[in-house]
């Protein structure tokens, strides 16, 4: 690369990003992402390269700034374009004029229905369509005397013992209610097998034509291998065992319907220690396994060394142009989930306040959610990670941040 470029050419020259090119800048960062060959730059604003993205930004510009032959012969800037045009996040242009000069777009987010969209349709009486937000419903149906009352904080696990049970047609009904093209999941989470008359229950269930999925304690199948090994389980039902301690897993691979294993782990020891007591299984490729951090106060060296986000993970994420829009506009984690605990209520997030309760309308739920929710739209726009030039290629806030009590999980920005 040459460090100089000595041009003495007449005219006007132009240095254009392409479309699938993001600039960002924050403070005295900047970073420019190519979301088409997942190739980053990250660099230092000062002088003269910083309002040359300023004029880049202006949407008026068109993704376009112009150029000197001072700045092609300024060894700072030259070295910019030079690194630029490496990552294929744009190009130069020569001794063309301006109303010639090429132009481009910056990727901006475009929401197709905002807020006001369906506010302006609810007053009307015809806003049926918001439900088409709603992708899968996680129903509490009941507790486990294996369940805890703080996992389920961070992930999807069953309450511990409790006095509540969700009744079967209010769940029934909900589904019902619910129904839309995109709806494509419903969880069952509790002990199922204690769970009144579940065998019609789960009939019923697989009448709605939506993929099932019962989440229970490696436990609790243990203690119903026998019922679970009896019944003839529907296709569109299948199995996720919770694991959250060393066990003998080995009657796991009698269980007569699709299943899949999730394992939770405390520490870089239990990983160790779980990772080998699978190693026993033998699992087809339909059945997989998946070990997922838990926080119990206790191991936050644990989450600092293995959950964090680093440096160079966000440098080699891999995110599509339409995967970053998703994270300006949405929480990936919770957008189109609603959960029901076996009290009734409902909530986005379990770790806000409700929402309303199972004898609401889900259309209600879903348009308070929209107008007043807390969850879906949950972005990283809050100090520190909105002074972050990595804001929108980091995941979207999760439900451990709210455990910690951290606004992100970030050794880049705390």
């Amino acid at each position: 690369m040459k460090s100089v470029l000595m041009y003495k050419i007449m005219g006007k020259h132009w240095i254009t990003l392409h479309a699938d090119s993001f600039l960002w800048l924050k403070g005295n960062m900047g970073l420019v992402y190519n979301a088409e060959n997942k190739k980053s730059l990250l660099f230092t604003l000062s002088g003269r390269v910083e309002e040359i993205c300023h004029q880049l930004l202006k949407t008026e510009n068109l993704y376009t700034a112009e150029l000197t032959d001072d700045d092609l012969n300024n060894n700072e800037i030259s070295e910019w374009i030079h690194s630029l045009v490496d990552i294929q996040a744009g190009f130069l242009s020569h001794n063309i004029a301006f109303d010639k000069r090429p132009v481009s777009l910056k990727p901006i987010l475009k929401v197709q229905n905002k807020k006001e969209y369906y506010e302006l349709h609810h007053t009307k009486g015809h806003g049926g369509e918001i439900l088409q937000n709603l992708h899968e419903l996680t129903f509490y149906i009941n507790g486990s005397k294996y369940g805890s009352n703080e996992y389920f904080k961070q992930h999807i696990f069953p309450l511990k013992d409790n006095q509540h049970i969700l009744d079967s047609s209010k769940i029934l009904s909900f589904i019902g209610n619910s129904r839309n093209p995109l709806l494509t999941n419903i969880n069952l989470v509790g002990d199922l097998f204690s769970y009144p008359d579940f065998e019609q229950f789960i009939s019923s269930i697989s009448d709605f034509s939506v993929q099932c999925t019962i989440h229970i304690t490696i436990q609790d199948v243990l203690d119903n291998l026998p019922k679970i090994k009896e019944i003839n389980w529907s296709s569109r039902i299948q199995f996720n065992i919770l694991v959250d301690a060393i066990f003998d897993v080995s009657f796991i691979q009698d269980i007569p319907c699709p299943f899949s294993i999730t394992a939770f782990v405390f520490s870089e020891e239990e990983y160790t220690q779980l990772s080998d007591m699978f190693e026993t299984l033998s699992l087809d490729e339909n059945q997989s396994i998946r070990y997922i951090p838990l926080y119990n106060k206790e191991n936050l060296d644990f989450f600092e060394s293995n959950v964090f986000v680093e440096k160079d993970e966000l440098e080699h994420i891999g995110l599509s142009k339409d995967e970053i829009f998703m994270r300006q506009a949405l929480n990936i984690n919770d957008f189109g989930k609603l959960t029901i605990l076996s009290d009734g209520m409902v909530y986005a997030n379990v770790n806000e306040p409700p929402l309303g309760s199972i004898d609401n309308t889900p259309y209600s739920i879903v348009y308070k959610e929209f107008t007043e929710g807390k969850s879906w739209f949950k972005v990283r726009d809050k100090m520190p990670c909105c002074d972050c030039v990595y804001q929108w290629l980091c995941p979207s806030p999760s439900n451990y941040e709210i455990v910690i009590g951290k606004p992100n999980l970030c050794h880049i920005r705390s």
